[in-house]
């Protein structure tokens, strides 16, 4: 009944009629949870009130650390002001309690404990501004601390100059010693040489004005007379060195200048000594200021590493003002108060160091007691941070245990609204189902039947009959919609029959297509291998045969194209053939009439040969004529040129004299180079010495070194002085060996003179035989030219008959190439017609 009812209107209208009691349901399901979430509301405001508090707790927390940290201005008044936003949170939390007084007394004491951390940070920014001052006193202790450390480094420097002007006092003496003593030696070498009668040049005179101006700034203001001798010795040798006048005269001014410089020699060889003695005087002096400037340098740079550790103890300090640091900080402050006092017992005297005590002791007096001071301030901050990290822990507390509080009414109160919930969601349900179920009855059965229907027209059944197409609803619209679609398949059968008979027809016609490809597909092939034959046999040489067979439709054209290349090529092969053996024939004529000419110049060759041969002995007999005139004119002549290189042997003597007492000034000068670095030997070692007792006990090696440096110095200087005394004697043995080589030069310029008149007529005779000679050795050389171009001209020959059989040798072998070519029979045997 109620089937039929519900049939005459729409489905849509149908599920209404059971959705509406089902939404009615839900309405009054929402409105009780509406009810349940304005009861839990105001706890929820509470909690989220707690929660904020917490959170502003856990910041406050991290700006208190920051402040501890960097107890900057900036940092206190964020303290400050996370402090006032918690104030105002934790009242606004007590103002929601006003109705109910629950966890009102946790609030209370979490705001009273607010005020005790305020209070607690006005008094860690009176301990921050306390270590501030503390800060600036020990930084301006350091300040002075780092001054003296360049007080320090400047009186070590004051010391090491004292010590280094002293060190270059006595290198100074010491080397005008040496210069005096240069001087000296070099002055008595010209002298030697002056008195021995041995040549004075510029190259000395230049020397001799170096050295004068040497000794001149070493003298200084000492034996100004000797001074004076010297420069009037000097200027008046300078116009006798540059003057050619009489030997004797120019000698005897040179011994005079030189003994007036030689006479005034032992008083600067004394102000050497003087100042050998002097150095020697000071030496010790000059090693107790190398040692006190050592000490000082010593001390003073223990006392500046004591204030670098200092420097390095105090940052520290500060960073970490711990109880560990400011004892390191005071044994530092100790080492330096005892290495102050060591530095000015050693070297005092000295203003850097002496200004010390009073400006250090003072700033380390003041960093001591800041430190202490730093340390205890520190102290107190901690504890003050850690009572306000406690009072902040205290405030967590009572807000966690507010929060659980208010968290236990909630859940009591969520409990009521669950089960106010819960019925009215079961009495939702159960008209759901209600109304599922009458839905469900109302609409089963005619979807059912349309399903059915349609089941069996999908399985080819298209007489099956369609019912509920009278009906007014969806169903309905289902019922008729799928008569239509019944309809429509029984068309498509019919054309599905049609559409196999179509098929079956074009399948044909593809069996026809594919036998027609095929048939070209072979064709294809047939020429692919046919060409590849041909090809294959062109590669072996083989150029005879080409392709007979024609191919398919427009592979004829292939075909036919590969035939006349083929053909192409025998007809160049076949004429290359030709043409080799023509050349092949005109060779061997060549090297016929190479061969016949060849003979014909090697019996001309001869016959010249034997003319030269007739020539040459009439030349021989001339010659002996003439090569005995020429040696009797050689024999005159060999006399007067012994007696002329008798001549130049004498004159290479008495060269060979001069150079060797040249080469004896040169020794003196260099052994004079020898004396003078062995007293820079000697100078050099002796500072040596003085760094070594610098060094002390680690320099005693090295001193050691050092003397013996200067005892083979002193050997050197000595051994120099005997050369040059044996050069002395040598050059008076030369002088007078010169003398008797001048007299026999004499003697042998007497004998020259007679040997050159017979010289002169055997001059004439020799002359007549060469001009026979010389006729006879034209002729012969005539011939000879003859012969020359005949020999010639059979080499030329030689090698044209050699061309010629290479060029026969290589036709040969162009002939065997064209050879494994194969051509075709009928042209082979009209290449051998032609």
């Amino acid at each position: 009944m109620l089937g039929r009812l519900l049939s005459r209107v729409r489905i849509q209208t149908q599920v209404m009629v059971f959705i509406v009691p089902f939404i009615v349901s839900i309405m009054a399901v929402g409105a009780m949870g509406f009810y349940a979430s304005s009861l839990l509301q105001g706890r929820m405001d509470i909690s989220n009130s707690v929660l904020q508090s917490l959170s502003g707790f856990r910041n406050l927390s991290a700006a208190m650390a920051d402040f501890l940290a960097n107890a900057t201005q900036e940092n206190r008044d964020a303290v400050t002001a996370r402090l006032a936003d918690q104030r105002t949170l934790l009242k606004s939390g007590l103002d929601r309690l006003a109705a109910d007084r629950s966890g009102q007394q946790e609030l209370e004491q979490t705001l009273s404990s607010i005020d005790g951390i305020s209070a607690r940070m006005d008094t860690l920014w009176q301990l921050q501004e306390s270590r501030a001052a503390l800060l600036a006193d020990l930084q301006k202790a350091q300040s002075v601390v780092v001054s003296s450390q360049t007080d320090i480094v400047e009186g070590a420097k004051v010391l090491q100059r004292a010590a280094d002007s002293q060190e270059d006092e006595a290198r100074n003496r010491l080397g005008d010693a040496q210069r005096i003593s240069d001087f000296a030696s070099f002055a008595q070498s010209l002298t030697d040489k002056a008195q021995a009668a041995g040549p004075i040049g510029s190259p000395d005179m230049e020397e001799l004005a170096r050295q004068q101006r040497i000794v001149g700034m070493a003298l200084g203001g000492e034996a100004p007379e000797a001074k004076k001798t010297i420069d009037d010795a000097i200027a008046a040798l300078k116009p006798l060195v540059e003057t050619a006048g009489q030997a004797e005269e120019r000698a005897a001014g040179l011994k005079d200048a030189m003994g007036q410089i030689v006479a005034r020699l032992p008083e600067l060889q004394a102000v050497a000594a003087r100042r050998l003695k002097t150095v020697t005087d000071k030496a010790a002096d000059t090693a107790k200021s190398v040692e006190r400037a050592k000490t000082g340098q010593r001390d003073g740079q223990k006392l500046t590493t004591s204030a670098y550790v200092i420097q390095i103890v105090m940052a520290k300090l500060t960073l970490a003002p711990t109880d560990a640091n400011l004892q390191r900080l005071l044994q530092e402050i100790m080492a330096v108060r005892k290495g102050l006092d060591t530095l000015v017992s050693n070297a005092g005297g000295v203003a850097q160091f002496d200004n010390l005590k009073p400006k250090l002791l003072p700033a380390l007096d003041k960093m001591q007691k800041a430190a202490t001071d730093l340390v205890r301030i520190s102290a107190q901050r901690q504890d003050e941070f850690r009572a306000a990290a406690a009072d902040v822990d205290g405030m967590w507390s009572q807000l966690t245990a507010f929060a659980e509080m208010q968290r236990q009414n909630a859940a009591a109160e969520r409990t009521d609204a669950n089960s106010m919930s819960l019925g009215t969601t079961i009495l939702g349900v159960v008209i759901a189902i209600l109304a599922g179920v009458g839905l469900t009855v109302t609409l089963k059965s005619p979807i059912n039947q349309i399903t059915s229907a349609m089941r069996r027209l999908a399985d080819g059944k298209l007489e099956t009959s369609i019912t509920g197409e009278s009906r007014a609803d969806e169903i309905g619209d289902m019922a008729r919609a799928l008569g239509i679609f019944k309809n429509n398949a029984i068309a498509k059968v019919e054309i599905e029959e049609r559409s196999e008979i179509e098929r079956t027809r074009a399948e044909e016609e593809r069996h026809r297509n594919d036998e027609e490809k095929r048939t070209v597909e072979q064709q294809i092939d047939f020429a692919v291998t046919a060409l590849a034959d041909g090809l294959g046999r062109l590669a072996r040489g083989d150029i005879s045969q080409t392709i007979t067979t024609p191919f398919f439709g427009r592979l004829e054209q292939l075909r036919n194209d590969f035939n006349a290349s083929l053909l192409r090529l025998q007809e160049t092969i076949d004429q290359i053939r030709t043409n080799t053996r023509m050349i092949e024939g005109n060779a061997g004529q060549m090297d016929l009439s190479a061969s016949n000419l060849a003979k014909r110049t090697e019996q001309q060759a001869v016959a010249l040969e034997e003319i030269a041969a007739a020539i040459e002995e009439i030349t021989t007999t001339v010659r002996s004529s003439a090569a005995c005139a020429d040696d009797a004119r050689q024999i005159i002549t060999d006399t007067k040129e012994t007696a002329d290189s008798s001549s130049e042997v004498v004159a290479s003597a008495i060269d060979a004299m001069g150079k060797i007492e040249a080469a004896s000034d040169e020794i003196v000068q260099i052994i004079g180079v020898i004396d003078e670095i062995a007293f820079q030997t000697n100078l050099l070692a002796l500072n040596a010495g003085i760094e070594a007792a610098r060094a002390g006990e680690a320099g005693k090696g090295f001193a050691v070194v050092a003397q013996e440096v200067r005892d083979l110095a002193q050997r050197s200087a000595e051994a120099g002085q005997r050369i040059k005394q044996l050069i002395g004697r040598s050059r008076a043995e030369i002088t007078n060996g010169a003398r008797v080589v001048r007299e026999t030069n004499e003697v042998l310029e007497s004998i020259s003179a007679k040997v050159v008149t017979a010289s002169e007529q055997m001059d004439v005779i020799a002359r007549s035989s060469r001009e026979q000679y010389n006729a006879l050795h034209e002729v012969n050389s005539s011939v000879n030219r003859m012969d020359q171009m005949t020999q010639q001209n059979a080499a030329m020959v030689e090698e044209t008959s050699a061309a010629t059989k290479e060029l026969a040798d290589e036709t040969k072998t162009l002939l065997q190439l064209i050879d494994q070519f194969q051509l075709d029979e009928t042209e082979a045997r009209r290449a051998n017609a032609a």
